[in-house]
């Protein structure tokens, strides 16, 4: 067991470490520039916002079954 804890606590702590690498690279030369017509207003939803909403709606139902057989029993 402590082989296995040895083994994904040293994987996590390269990841973490050399992950800083790719966000600090410089943006590509050849790439177009960002649309400027956007609405600044405007907040895109990604997917890991919609991520976030859909476990938070599965919680608050898991949560409700739960009160719910509560209040039953």
């Amino acid at each position: 067991m402590t082989k296995l804890i040895r083994s994904v606590t040293t994987i996590a702590a390269l990841f973490f470490l050399t992950s800083g690498f790719v966000g600090a690279q410089p943006p590509c030369p050849t790439c177009p520039p960002p649309d400027p017509g956007g609405d600044p207003d405007k907040v895109p939803f990604t997917g890991l916002e919609y991520l976030l909403i859909s476990g938070g709606i599965y919680g608050g139902i898991r949560l409700l079954k739960k009160a719910d057989k509560k209040a039953n029993a």
